[in-house]
């Protein structure tokens, strides 16, 4: 009962109560201004770190790549007979705001050769910049884009005309955007303020409205109570009285409860969003309404094309740990999904064996004279059953 009763003392003492207010107002202040300190010196947070590929990493559209063998990491694109070719990212949700500039490293272009940069938003929608940049620059100013804002899932750069000569991806990075002091506390209210919609990382954490915060709100909130802690501490030792527990916890409760009301604010906003785009549907329209509603209606039109006996499927794409293939896999069962990163030579898979290939892998193409898929190092007899964006089907043939 003592703390209880120390509790209520504490409340009714207007002398304890008022520096207790102004410790909290005053390390809420000092919370901000050593995270903004933080910011502004270079210290890394989620928020500020660049994202690297190298050149190997990078999925190549409308041309023909190989590894390098001098060069592991690098990518190699041979002359082809295209009107362009376009280097994306593995895919990754995005906030593009967060980032200002694009940079490449690519062998073997000169100043007759432009690059464009280009990004495909949540929604699908293909993105370019309004203007070209020589590709010996390496560099492009993405916050100059009216276009580069909200949430990406991938970004590129998009190479036009004919290759006359081999060229050589090394890298690619985007780079975060230097943040003013102004526009850094903007970000920081937002992120406390926006709600976000569920995402394949919400059953484990809440972390405000953007994939990488500047500040995680746990974090903030424990510095917070930290500061106020210190500071009140600090008053009381000052007056010469005596350290009471009541009111550090109640410092730590009211940033837990902190917390806990931001945190049931933003489930309040999916509850709406969850009926709003369920309520009512069969099982077929809350799938198609789920996350992967996309490609639960590929999948759909590729089970047509499978036989009702099970099969064995192989799985291709370049992330084969992706949510997508994870997804693929349980939406074809009870066929058997085999995932893999290359496609199957033909001493793997056998005639009547299925290849699926969920996203497009550098060096690989599909010959429809021949029926056949063809890489570098080998080729695979397959019939084209089905195609769309998110992938396309084969059967493999004989032979």
């Amino acid at each position: 009962m003592r703390p209880a009763r120390e509790g209520i003392s504490f409340i009714r003492d207007r002398a304890g109560i008022t520096p207790w207010l102004a410790a909290l107002a005053a390390g809420a202040v000092l919370t901000v201004l050593a995270f903004l300190l933080y910011y502004r010196t270079g210290g890394e947070s989620e928020a500020n770190v660049p994202l690297n590929w190298k050149g190997s990493e990078l999925r190549l559209v409308g041309g023909r790549g190989v590894m390098a063998p001098t060069d592991p990491d690098g990518l190699e694109i041979q002359p082809f007979a295209s009107s362009g070719i376009v280097l994306w990212t593995p895919p990754r949700q995005l906030a593009a705001r967060l980032y200002g500039e694009m940079v490449w490293k690519i062998d073997g272009l000169d100043d007759r050769q432009s690059v464009q940069p280009v990004w495909r938003t949540v929604d699908g929608q293909l993105r370019r910049a309004v203007g070209v940049t020589p590709a010996s620059v390496g560099r492009a100013d993405l916050l100059a884009e009216p276009d580069w804002r909200d949430f990406v899932v991938a970004v590129g750069l998009f190479v036009p005309g004919l290759l006359p000569t081999p060229a050589m991806v090394r890298r690619f990075e985007l780079r975060p955007a230097a943040l003013t002091t102004g526009q850094w506390l903007d970000r920081l209210w937002e992120e406390w303020t926006t709600r976000e919609d569920w995402s394949q990382r919400s059953i484990n954490f809440a972390a405000g409205a953007t994939p990488r915060p500047l500040t995680p709100p746990a974090l903030m909130a424990a510095v917070w109570v930290g500061w106020s802690g210190f500071l009140y501490g600090g008053w009381v030792l000052a007056m010469g009285r005596r350290l009471r527990l009541a009111p550090f916890a109640a410092l730590f409760l009211l940033g837990w409860l902190a917390l806990d009301l931001r945190w049931q604010w933003e489930l309040s906003q999916r509850l709406e969003w969850t009926e709003e785009r369920f309520a009512g549907k069969d099982e077929t329209g809350r799938r198609l309404a789920d996350l992967d509603g996309e490609l639960y209606r590929f999948l759909l039109d590729v089970r047509w094309r499978l036989p009702e006996k099970p099969a064995r499927v192989f799985i291709i794409s370049a992330d084969p740990a992706s949510f997508q293939v994870g997804r693929a896999r349980y939406h074809l069962l009870p066929h058997n999904g085999a995932v893999f990163s290359r496609l199957p030579s033909s001493g793997e898979a056998r005639e009547g064996d299925y290849v699926l290939i969920l996203s497009p892998l550098a060096g690989v193409r599909y010959n429809r004279e021949r029926r056949t898929l063809e890489w570098a190092n080998g080729q695979l007899p397959a019939e084209l059953l089905h195609a769309a964006s998110p992938g396309a089907l084969f059967r493999v043939r004989g032979g």
